[in-house]
C-alpha cells in the first residue's frame, strides 16, 4: 500500500521526499523540478489562495493611491469659494537676567531681579536654608510680596496721625522709645527693619568695623545662625509595627513637656534627623495613624550625647515600641518548666476591677487605651494560690508571680516555729527580692518604714527561712509575714546607705509583691516647684524617695540625680511661708522632669464655703492638673463617692459648671477617705484612662500632675 503524501503548492528543487512502501521507509532525492497540483477546495489550496489573495487586495490598494485626485467642478452661484492665507508669526524670544548684588553695609536688604531667583539661599548655612525650605513648603514666604509697610511703619503713620510724632523732631516727648541693644548701649530711636545675610563671613564692599556696626545700633534680622546642632542616627520600628500610607513618624523635641523642633525620617536610609536649637530635653519619635492615634513610640535623652563643638552630632538608636499600656507576665513559683507559664485559670485584674484578662498560656496579660505615667494595682489569682498584688507602671513589663496557698502557710508556720508565735486570721504577706542592675544582692537589710518594728525574714540558699540571717542571702530574697495592711513603702539599706525603696499595697489574704531594684546609673532631671495658676517660682523645701536628704529649692527650680529606674515615687514639699499648702506629690524616677504646682489653701477653702461642702475628719483633699486634653475623674471602685464633693476648674482656678473638666485646668476632690485609691482621669478626645496610685491620710492635701 502507497502512503499518501501532500507537498505545500510550490517547485522543489533539490529537495529530499518521502516515499513509502508497506514494511519500510526510505527517502528519494529529488534533483529536477517538480509540479504538484491540487483541487481547489482542498485545505491547503483555500490556504495557499488565501496568502495570495491578501497580496493581490493590497496590491489594489496601492494602484489606487497612485491615481492623482480630480478637481471637482463647482458651481459659482452654489458656494463661496475658499481661500488660504499664510501667517506669519514673528520669532518669540524668552530671556531670563540674573543681577546678583552682594550685601553691603550700607544696603538694607538683598534682592534680585527675578523674585523666582533663589540661588541665593546656597549661601545660607545649612539650618537656615533648611529652615527656610520648610517655611516655603508650609506658607510660601519666598512667593509673598514684601513690598506693604511693616509693623514698625503702620505704627509710626498712627502715631504722626495723632500727633505724637512731630515732622521736625525725630521724637516727641509725648512718646519715648527706648531700649538696649546687644552691646547694652541705650537706644532712643525707632528701630527700622532690617535684612542681613546669616553669615559672619566678610563680603568684598563691606569696609565696615566691628565698632561702627555696634555704634549704628541694633539690627532686626529675619533670620539669624543657629546656634544649635544637628542630630542623624538610626531609627528601628519594632514589636510588630509596620509604616503603611496612612501612617506617618513624627520625630520632635521635647523640653519640661513643651514640644520645640521637627526632625525629619528617611525610612528608605532607615535615619533620622533633627536640627535642635539646645542640646536639653527628650528627642520624641511617634508613629501616628491618620486619625492621630500614637501606635508607637521611641525616645532618649540629649544630655546622653557627648558635648561637642561639632554642628553634626551621632545619635543613639531610636526604637519606635508599642504605646505603652499595662502589660507583663504572670507565672507560678513553682513552675518547673522551662518557659514561664501561669497556673491554669489565672486571671489578673486592673484599675480596682476596671479591666479583667484571663492569662494566656505563656502568662502574658495586658490592659491598653492607657496613658503614659500611669500606675495601677494589678491583682492575679488562681485557684489554689493566693492572690499577689502588685503597683505596675505604664510601659514597663512586670513580672511577677502567685504563691500557692499550702507555700504560704509553710512559711507562716516555719516563721511561728522560729519566733515562737502565732499568726491569726488572714495571711497577710510581703515578699521580694533585691537587685542591683538586674543581679541579686546579699547582705542588704530591708525595712518596712511604717512598721520599723516588724522583723524581716531572709532565706538561705536553699531558699528556706533562716533564723539566724540578718541581711538577704545570695539570692536577695526577704519576706514580711503579718504585715499591716494598707500602703507601705520599703527601704533597702547596706551600712547606713540607702539602697533602693518600693511602694507596695499590703491587702488580707493577699502577696504584696515588693522588688527592690536599684542601678548604677542616674540622670539629672530639672525639679520646678511654682505656684500654680500664675507660674510664679517659689522657694519651698523638698523630701523625696529617691534622695537620703532633703533639697532646699530657694530659687523654685533645681535640678536632682535620680536612678534610671521606673517606678513610683512620692515627695513631701513644704512651701516657704504660710501662703501655700505643704502637699504630697507623685512622681516617677524615669521621668525627663518633675513639676510641683502648688495652690493657696484659701482657694481650696473659699470654693468649699462658696459650695457648702461638709468637712470630715478623717478625709483628706486630692487636686489634679490635667494639661494635655477635656477630661473627666472619678475614684475607681468607689461608687459612694458624692459627686457634689467633685470641683473642676479652668485655667485661672475659676470653677465650672458644667461638670466636666477642660485642657489646662484641673479638679478638686473634697472629702476623700482615708485609704488607698486610684484617681482615673479619661480623656475626652482620645477615650484613653490616666490612672494614678494614691495613699489618702486624714486631713492630708495631695496634688497630681496628669501629663503624657
Amino acid at each position: 500500500m502507497q502512503l499518501k503524501r501532500f507537498i505545500p503548492f510550490a517547485v522543489l528543487a533539490g529537495c529530499l521526499c518521502w516515499s513509502g512502501h508497506v514494511g519500510g521507509l526510505k527517502f528519494i532525492p529529488i534533483y529536477d523540478a517538480l509540479t504538484i497540483k491540487a483541487q481547489k477546495n482542498s485545505p491547503p489550496h483555500v490556504a495557499f489562495e488565501e496568502v495570495i489573495e491578501a497580496d493581490r487586495v493590497n496590491l489594489e490598494w496601492a494602484k489606487i493611491e497612485k491615481i492623482k485626485p480630480l478637481n471637482l467642478a463647482i458651481e459659482k452661484t452654489s458656494s463661496v469659494p475658499l481661500y488660504s492665507k499664510r501667517v506669519a508669526l514673528q520669532e518669540m524670544v524668552v530671556t531670563k537676567s540674573v543681577e546678583n548684588i552682594l550685601p553691603d553695609a550700607g544696603s538694607p536688604a538683598v534682592a534680585t531681579t527675578d523674585p523666582e531667583d533663589h540661588d541665593w539661599i546656597d549661601s545660607l548655612p545649612r539650618t537656615q536654608a533648611l529652615r527656610l525650605q520648610e517655611a516655603q513648603r508650609r506658607s510660601e514666604v519666598l512667593g509673598e510680596d514684601w513690598s506693604s509697610p511693616t509693623w514698625s511703619d503702620m505704627a509710626k503713620e498712627v502715631l504722626e496721625k495723632s500727633g505724637a510724632l512731630v515732622a521736625s523732631e525725630a521724637l516727641s516727648s509725648k512718646v519715648f522709645i527706648s531700649g538696649v541693644d546687644s552691646s547694652g548701649k541705650s537706644q532712643t530711636r525707632v528701630p527700622q527693619v532690617q535684612v542681613q545675610l546669616p553669615s559672619n563671613r566678610a563680603y568684598p564692599g563691606d569696609s565696615t568695623t566691628q565698632q561702627e556696626k555696634s555704634e549704628a545700633g541694633p539690627s532686626y534680622g529675619l533670620v539669624e545662625e543657629s546656634r544649635g546642632q544637628s542630630i542623624v542616627g538610626p531609627i528601628e520600628i519594632t514589636g510588630g509595627l509596620a509604616v503603611t500610607n496612612e501612617h506617618h513618624i513624627e520625630i520632635r523635641r521635647s523640653d519640661e513637656g513643651v514640644l520645640k523642633e521637627l526632625g525629619r525620617v528617611d525610612l528608605q536610609q532607615g535615619l533620622y534627623n533633627i536640627d535642635v536649637e539646645e542640646v536639653t530635653g527628650t528627642v520624641i519619635a511617634r508613629l501616628v495613624n491618620k486619625d492621630g492615634k500614637t501606635l508607637g513610640e521611641g525616645s532618649f535623652r540629649l544630655n546622653r550625647l557627648v558635648a561637642s563643638q561639632s554642628k553634626s552630632l551621632q545619635g543613639p538608636k531610636i526604637r519606635i515600641e508599642p504605646h505603652p499600656d499595662f502589660a507583663g507576665i504572670v507565672t507560678s513559683a513553682y513552675n518547673a518548666k522551662p518557659n514561664d507559664v501561669a497556673p491554669a485559670q489565672t486571671k489578673v485584674t486592673f484599675v480596682k476591677g476596671a479591666s479583667e484578662v484571663v492569662a494566656k498560656k505563656d502568662g502574658f496579660v495586658a490592659m491598653d487605651n492607657v496613658m503614659r505615667g500611669s500606675s495601677t494595682v494589678m491583682r492575679a489569682a488562681a485557684p489554689k494560690h493566693m492572690q499577689t498584688a502588685a503597683i505596675v507602671i505604664s510601659g514597663k513589663e512586670f513580672k511577677t508571680q502567685l504563691y500557692p496557698a499550702s507555700m504560704i502557710q509553710a512559711l507562716q508556720d516555719i516563721v511561728a516555729q522560729q519566733r515562737t508565735q502565732s499568726f491569726e486570721g488572714a495571711p497577710t504577706i510581703v515578699w521580694g527580692r533585691v537587685s542591683l542592675d538586674g543581679k541579686n544582692l546579699s547582705g542588704i537589710e530591708v525595712v518596712l518604714e511604717s512598721a520599723p518594728d516588724l522583723q524581716p525574714v531572709y532565706f538561705n540558699q536553699f531558699m528556706l527561712p533562716d533564723a539566724k540571717l540578718t541581711a538577704t542571702g545570695e539570692n536577695g530574697l526577704f519576706a514580711f509575714v503579718n504585715a499591716p495592711a494598707g500602703f507601705h513603702s520599703l527601704l533597702a539599706t547596706r551600712a547606713d546607705s540607702i539602697l533602693g525603696y518600693q511602694n507596695v499595697v499590703v491587702e488580707e489574704g493577699s502577696v504584696a509583691q515588693g522588688d527592690i531594684e536599684s542601678t548604677l546609673k542616674s540622670e539629672t532631671v530639672p525639679l520646678r516647684i511654682y505656684d500654680a495658676f500664675t507660674g510664679e517660682p517659689h522657694p519651698a523645701v523638698v523630701s523625696m524617695q529617691s534622695l537620703a536628704e532633703d533639697v532646699d529649692v530657694r530659687s523654685g527650680v533645681t535640678t536632682v540625680s535620680l536612678p534610671h529606674l521606673s517606678r513610683l515615687g512620692m515627695m513631701r514639699i513644704q512651701p516657704e511661708g504660710a501662703d501655700y499648702v505643704a502637699a504630697r506629690y507623685l512622681y516617677n524616677d524615669n521621668d525627663e522632669f518633675i513639676h510641683a504646682p502648688l495652690v493657696h489653701w484659701s482657694w481650696l477653702n473659699s470654693i468649699k464655703t462658696f459650695l457648702r461642702l461638709d468637712d470630715s475628719a478623717s478625709a483628706g483633699v486630692i487636686v489634679g492638673f490635667v494639661p494635655d486634653e477635656d477630661f473627666e475623674v472619678y475614684l475607681a471602685a468607689y461608687d459612694q463617692f458624692d459627686p457634689r464633693h467633685i470641683v473642676y476648674f479652668d485655667m485661672q482656678g475659676r470653677i465650672l459648671q458644667n461638670r466636666k473638666g477642660i485642657a489646662g485646668g484641673g479638679f478638686i476632690l473634697y472629702n476623700v477617705p482615708e485609704d488607698t485609691h486610684e484617681v482615673v482621669v479619661v480623656g475626652a478626645r482620645t477615650q484613653k484612662i490616666y490612672s494614678r496610685v494614691l495613699p489618702v491620710d486624714a486631713n492630708s492635701l495631695s496634688v497630681l500632675n496628669f501629663r503624657e
